[in-house]
């Protein structure tokens, strides 16, 4: 009977996953608004956040709102993992919002003439020597987009090693086969990212932080921003940026941030009233939030505009399908984000969230906002993560009680078996050692990697925000090996009869 439970609550997860984009609110149709409102309601705005906040049990979380380049609302909600009110000032890892930001300094060069869009890669880059010669003909453009045919190849991909630098990372990617042809196919891939950012350093002569600072930042207002090299240095070194979160059980449990590397792709700290700032230009054809000139309006269209053979990318942002908006989440060991613009480029909004959850929890809320600024009254969405998770919890407490309730019969299974070959007793045995098996693996896998312990061991709790996933893993593995031992215990002793012959 417990067995039978245990499979039903797994099957409900897989149901709830299926149905969860759902409960999502949906963006305006086309045509649904007469566009964005002259002003926004920020106490409606709050409101909601605030309950969305409590209804999906997050730690923290900040927004901006921006209207034709004017930044009409920021906020904070909740609080950090030191227990602190987080602010519109409170610093945030953006994740790979942070690809935008990269995206914007590249322009920036080739409106300098620095760079152009369709030069290869080894004309600015000469220490990229690939082992693949295809990768010779990637061009900028094509890092941009993402369809430079450079892909991860898989757990044990070779950009997974230890990294410090753009320099370590380009040194990396150019042992690596690519896994199309350069401009045949979109491979969604930090690497584009990591190349962009020592390209940036290569041109300018500067580090990819300085340059960072002094072309896109500063100019924009952003005086609370920057960028890291891994999120633990990024935690040790912004001033109020702390760990974020992740689910368990109905807590929001802090997570260690480890060293894995992100430049380029995902290590801009930054805050919500800076966010409001960056996405001003996108706005406002490319004009500040004090209205200044920042970048031209063609530039603005470049990278806003999906390109490639599947248009499925921009620069730095992507296409919504079905709806009239560009946008782009992030995601990183404790932190969501997620940034929009509509369709008519007049109202953008940003989410910055300091908890992983199983599902996006960011997204939602950023069309939710996008829905209040132009008129809409969206839904609360049904908090579906957390049902997850409290079915999860339920699938532990059903494995102790099966573990349990082995273990006090595992005398009475070996008298069961006693009569019966050993390769029978063993064949019975050997699937309880599975979960063991997965953890064994991970660990294994995770070290060949090369990727630094904390990183492997962070990959493994929260990647997925499904915290109670591994922790069920976990208690499985120990119930079935304690299982295990203490049946191979009384299956020796009733075998040398020491056992007695009653159950």
């Amino acid at each position: 009977m417990l067995s039978r439970l245990c499979t039903a609550l797994a099957i409900l997860v897989s149901v709830l996953v299926l149905v969860a984009a759902q409960t999502a609110p949906a963006a305006a149709a086309p045509g649904s608004s007469s566009g964005p409102a002259a002003a926004v309601d920020t106490d409606r705005i709050d409101r909601y956040v605030q309950e969305y906040v409590r209804r999906q049990g997050l730690a923290g979380v900040s927004v901006a709102v921006v209207s034709q380049g004017r930044v009409l609302h920021t906020g904070g909600y909740g609080h950090d993992s030191q227990g602190r009110p987080v602010t519109a000032d409170t610093p945030m890892l953006t994740a790979s919002l942070s690809k935008a930001i990269t995206a914007m300094a590249v322009m920036l060069l080739v409106e300098e003439g620095e760079i152009a869009l369709d030069d290869p890669v080894t004309d600015h880059l000469p220490e990229y020597d690939p082992v693949d010669p295809r990768a010779e003909r990637i061009t900028v453009r094509q890092l941009l987009d993402q369809t430079s045919g450079m892909a991860s190849q898989g757990l044990l991909s070779p950009d997974r090693r230890y990294k410090q630098s753009p320099r370590e990372a380009v040194a990396i990617l150019a042992t690596m086969e690519l896994g199309a042809d350069p401009g045949a196919r979109h491979h969604y891939y930090s690497g584009n990212y990591y190349m962009l950012a020592r390209l940036v350093e290569v041109v300018s002569g500067q580090s990819f932080g300085d340059y960072l600072d002094d072309a896109v930042l500063a100019p924009l207002g952003m005086a609370d921003s920057g960028s890291a090299v891994d999120g633990e240095r990024a935690v040790a070194e912004f001033e109020g940026l702390e760990n974020g979160h992740v689910p368990l059980y109905g807590m929001s449990v802090p997570l260690h941030e480890p060293p894995d590397f992100f430049v380029g792709s995902g290590g801009v700290v930054a805050t919500a009233a800076d966010m409001g700032r960056w996405l001003a230009p996108f706005t406002s054809g490319g004009r500040t939030a004090s209205g200044e000139p920042f970048v031209s309006g063609e530039s603005i269209d470049t990278l806003l505009t999906p390109s490639g053979p599947q248009e499925r990318y921009a620069m730095g942002w992507r296409p919504v399908p079905g709806e009239d908006r560009m946008a782009h989440g992030g995601t990183l060991f404790g932190y969501t984000a997620y940034q929009t613009v509509a369709e008519e480029r007049s109202l953008g909004v940003v989410v910055l969230n300091n908890s992983l959850t199983p599902l996006d929890t960011a997204q939602p809320l950023a069309v939710a906002l996008l829905e209040l600024a132009q008129g809409s009254t969206p839904d609360q969405p049904v908090p579906v993560h957390r049902i997850i998770d409290a079915v999860l919890g339920a699938l532990a407490l059903v494995t102790v009680g099966l573990g349990v309730r082995r273990v006090l019969g595992a005398r009475a299974w070996a008298l069961r078996m006693a009569g019966r070959p050993r390769w029978r007793a063993v064949a019975r045995s050997l699937p309880r050692l599975l979960p063991l098996a997965l953890i064994a693996a991970f660990v294994v896998l995770g070290a060949l990697s090369g990727a630094k312990t904390s990183v492997v061991w962070a990959l493994g709790v929260g990647s997925v925000g499904l915290t109670a996933l591994p922790v069920w893993l976990v208690v499985a593995a120990l119930a079935n090996t304690v299982t295990v031992v203490v049946r191979w215990y009384w299956s020796e002793r009733v075998r040398s009869g020491s056992a007695g012959h009653q159950p």
